[in-house]
């Protein structure tokens, strides 16, 4: 597989639920709100290749992410927000990373409503990322994404458009996405960073199978190997991709329309570190992860 290829396939996958994602964020109504998200979750120990025969790593993930919209005019509202993201990476052996991972990300887009079918959304997310706290413009991110969704029915919604990320090894990707209720109490989503399909056992309760995806694309200014262990490329100055794809059951609960919990076990199905301009790939094996998330709205 050439390299062009074995970069796009994933970004393809990543990508197609954005449609579906986004679309249901629009909201329907005029007024304004805001989300505030806090989330956990733990990926036990994956022995690492080439990377060393004791080459281990496990990791914690913790995010604190506030949203919200206001009016802008009859059928147009803005879109805002502030998303804080740590990785902790518990290391054992060689592993050729570091040992924590931090982003900064300020979304800011617009959301308009044509008719009852037609929505448009166009949004940016600059953002900071990186291993240390540093604020250097050398770590700034600010990938756009315009995304345009058609309501084909009540329970049927398709959405499509671009996204364009300048680090990304595609720098303009078509997306797509669906949310379709099925029957009343299910629904299927193809999105970003989560599909599946859920069940509405009671008012509070619902059950989901997922499939989500964890991690992001953060700078190094330093290589985070020994000097022993420099062998091949220069890891300095270069951008490290971190993804998981997470399948499993979670269960969400809902104690009102203010507040929700959520608690989500399940397997780790393809775990990467990749330093995409270095060409240098680490992939883990499929751990176990379990995860939890509050969401207060206000």
């Amino acid at each position: 597989m050439n390299t062009q290829l074995r970069f796009a396939t994933p970004l393809l996958l990543l990508s197609l639920g954005l449609g579906a994602a986004a679309a249901s964020a629009q909201p329907a109504d005029r007024g304004g709100g805001f989300e505030l998200t806090a989330r956990y979750s733990h990926t036990a120990g994956s022995a690492l290749d080439d990377a060393g025969p004791a080459a281990e790593v496990g990791v914690d993930s913790y995010s604190l992410g506030l949203r919200a919209r206001a009016p802008l005019a009859e059928r147009t509202q803005l879109l805002y927000g502030l998303e804080w993201t740590r990785h902790e990476l518990d290391l054992a052996g060689t592993t050729w990373l570091p040992e924590s991972l931090k982003s900064l990300a300020a979304p800011l887009g617009v959301t308009h409503v044509f008719d009852e079918k037609w929505r448009l959304l166009v949004i940016a997310t600059p953002r900071i990322a990186g291993a240390d706290g540093s604020l250097s413009t050398a770590r700034f991110d600010m990938p756009v994404l315009a995304l345009a969704s058609y309501v084909q029915s009540p329970e049927l919604t398709w959405s499509f458009g671009l996204r364009y990320g300048a680090r990304s090894e595609i720098a303009v990707l078509p997306i797509a996405g669906v949310a379709w209720q099925f029957a009343p109490e299910w629904e299927l989503k193809v999105g970003w960073p989560e599909s599946g399909v859920s069940w509405r056992a009671t008012e509070q309760l619902t059950l989901r199978a997922v499939a989500t995806i964890n991690g992001g694309d953060y700078r190094l200014a330093d290589d985070p190997r020994a000097l022993a262990e420099r062998i091949g490329p220069s890891l300095a100055d270069s951008w490290l991709e971190y993804r998981e794809i997470r399948v499993g059951l979670a269960a969400e609960y809902a104690f009102s329309r203010a507040l929700s919990l959520r608690a989500e076990l399940g397997q780790v199905v393809s775990q990467k570190f990749e330093y995409v301009d270095r060409d240098v790939k680490l992939s883990g094996e499929s751990p176990v992860y379990f995860g939890c998330s509050v969401v207060g709205r206000f």
